[in-house]
């Protein structure tokens, strides 16, 4: 019977230094490359796993998907991500820490909702409360299901959701936590209270950042009173071609405003909009205009203050 890497779930072998799941003793948990990812940080650049070749190994399978999508990367790429698995699924929404204690979640899953057409069922989960918002287990047996399946977008927590829940239950197997994607490169399973329950690669998309805050984002209000032009982490502008109010709900303190014109895309923005810039944040724009950017298709969405909620 082959082993295999309690790390990523490679089959483990000691023939070949360049294939995936070598190491120098079988008697070893992990492999090379897990080995010096979880204890160096090290890791290949040609490690890859393809959403395509995942969304086919799971929906052959049976069973309910946990799928994680962290706070700031809630758009729409995410979101056709989650929906393109077949299974019965439900969504946490991680590090839900950083939202502000004013952001209700019954209000804000009435906005995903709404603006994002979904119909599943909703958690906000955060590592600073143990995860303790779900149950995966009584949820799991509430809708007579015995297998489970931990997903999402790489770096919304998943392998740290699923190292608490094997420490939970006393299990001394431990998955490779890192922002790198694709950590994980096969399926896992893990035998929990009579569930089977399986560790899976991270899903990717072209503007993730892997460099997010961990802390609670602090939003902050700009009033421009003549043209003006936001810059943010020295790589993104957006120019506003008149006055206007606008909330910066972002998680780097990066930013600067300048009086400037420059050339772009132009995006036109209706009133109470959110600008969204996957893996940083959104621009709430309170008044409609046409502004300029170096970005191009951006996601501009409802605000959830039209769902009774407040960013301010």
């Amino acid at each position: 019977m082959n082993k295999l890497c309690i790390g990523c779930g490679s089959i483990l072998q000691t023939t070949n230094k360049e294939e995936k799941g070598y190491t120098p003793d079988l008697k070893n948990s992990y492999c090379m490359r897990c080995f010096r990812l979880k204890n160096y940080g090290e890791k290949k650049k040609e490690d890859y796993i393809s959403n395509k070749d995942i969304f086919v190994k799971i929906n052959s399978k049976k069973g309910l998907v946990f799928f994680l999508i962290d706070f700031l990367n809630l758009n729409t790429e995410t979101i056709s991500i989650f929906k393109n698995i077949k299974l019965p699924k439900v969504l946490l929404v991680s590090k839900s820490d950083l939202m502000r204690p004013d952001m209700k979640p019954v209000k804000i899953k009435a906005w995903l909702k709404s603006v994002y057409n979904l119909k599943d069922d909703i958690y906000f989960i955060s590592g600073k409360t143990n995860f303790s918002e779900i149950n995966i287990f009584k949820y799991l047996a509430t809708h007579n299901y015995q297998t489970g399946f931990i997903m999402g977008i790489t770096n919304a927590g998943k392998s740290t959701f699923m190292n608490h829940i094997l420490k939970e239950h006393h299990l001394k197997r431990e998955v490779v936590v890192s922002k790198y994607q694709n950590t994980t490169l096969d399926f896992l399973k893990f035998k929990i209270e009579g569930f089977n329950i399986y560790d899976t690669p991270g899903f990717i998309y072209n503007t993730l950042s892997l460099d997010l805050l961990n802390t609670e984002i602090k939003p902050i209000s700009l009033n421009l009173t003549k043209p003006t032009t936001i810059i943010i982490s020295d790589k993104y502008y957006f120019c506003f071609p008149s006055p206007n109010q606008i909330i910066l709900y972002i998680n780097t303190k990066e930013y600067s405003k300048i009086f400037e014109k420059r050339d772009g895309n132009k995006l036109n923005v209706s009133s109470n909009s959110d600008l969204i810039l996957p893996g940083i944040g959104f621009i709430n724009i309170k008044k409609e205009t046409s502004l300029i950017s170096n970005l191009n298709n951006l996601e501009v969405r409802p605000n959830y203050s039209n769902y009774g909620g407040n960013y301010e």
